[in-house]
């Protein structure tokens, strides 16, 4: 997805963000946003959001001295795993374990530290499981399901890498597929990476990789020969969140994106609205099918 006229001011409100996350100072901050802003003219907007938020979320960093997220990230995966056991009982207890699995890992998407607005977890899976989504293909979902032998899951944030494992775990229980999870290949916000997998149990339930790059998203230019590898190879691509949607909307490739609605352009491009709950398929799903 390219770059909008309406992306320009959120990219500063993100910074903003982020960098009183980080803890740097007013000086600190200041000298951050006057930055972006002057580097912001070399990007063309036909590069992807996260293209962008890439530079922006590494002079973040490499202000820090640290990755100044590490401990939203630990609390983060604390908080959902003390909400696993319920979430795994109710998924098991459903009349459709895969779907409320599938609503279970949307609703976690609501952990993201790079959108400046408050949430609550425990409202989300409770709208998750009794409300009608905004954009729901699950038909079609689960016929790729069916159809594939090897699937590539796309982790986002931390602590909703606790709800990817509760999906994965129901794939894996219900079809006879191998699942490779990949997150990040480096810090970036509050997004995952191989110690957030190792600390929500991930990699006890499947194979997991970095994607070997440090980017809000999935750029796929950027990303490790072992990650391409398992990208190209794989039947189908699940993919979680925004940046990963913004990242790889287009591509000639069976994907389906979960991710909640977090801004007027996305929804825009998906013909939804602000706090939809999606699960969509790429628009070249029905050729390569």
């Amino acid at each position: 997805m390219r770059t909008y006229l309406d992306c320009i001011p959120c990219f500063f409100q993100q910074a903003l963000q982020a960098a009183r996350l980080a803890g740097l100072s007013d000086e600190d901050q200041r000298e951050i946003l006057i930055k972006f802003g002057t580097r912001l003219a070399d990007f063309s907007l036909e590069s992807t959001p996260p293209e962008i938020a890439r530079y922006l979320y590494a002079s973040i960093m490499k202000r820090a001295g640290h990755d100044p997220f590490r401990e939203i990230k630990e609390k983060s995966n604390r908080y959902a795993l003390g909400l696993y056991p319920d979430l795994k009982k109710r998924v098991r207890n459903a009349s459709l374990p895969l779907r409320a699995a599938v609503q279970m890992a949307i609703a976690g998407n609501v952990i993201d530290y790079g959108i400046p607005r408050q949430f609550d977890l425990k409202k989300e899976v409770e709208t998750a499981l009794s409300s009608e989504f905004g954009i729901f293909e699950f038909d079609a979902f689960k016929s790729a399901i069916e159809m594939s032998g090897t699937i590539l899951y796309l982790c986002d944030n931390a602590g909703e890498i606790v709800f990817d494992r509760l999906l994965i775990e129901e794939l894996k229980a219900d079809y006879p597929v191998e699942i490779t999870a990949a997150v990040r290949g480096e810090p970036v916000l509050n997004d995952a990476v191989i110690e957030d997998a190792k600390q929500s149990g991930l990699d006890r339930v499947c194979r997991v990789i970095s994607n070997g790059a440090n980017a809000p998203g999935t750029l796929l230019e950027d990303c490790s020969d072992e990650f391409l590898r398992i990208y190209r190879d794989a039947d189908l691509v699940i993919s979680k969140g925004q940046g990963n949607f913004e990242s790889l909307w287009g591509e000639r490739k069976r994907i389906f994106f979960l991710f909640k609605i977090k801004c007027e352009v996305v929804a825009r491009n998906v013909e939804g609205r602000v706090g939809d709950t999606v699960l969509l398929s790429s628009p070249s799903l029905e050729f390569q099918l």
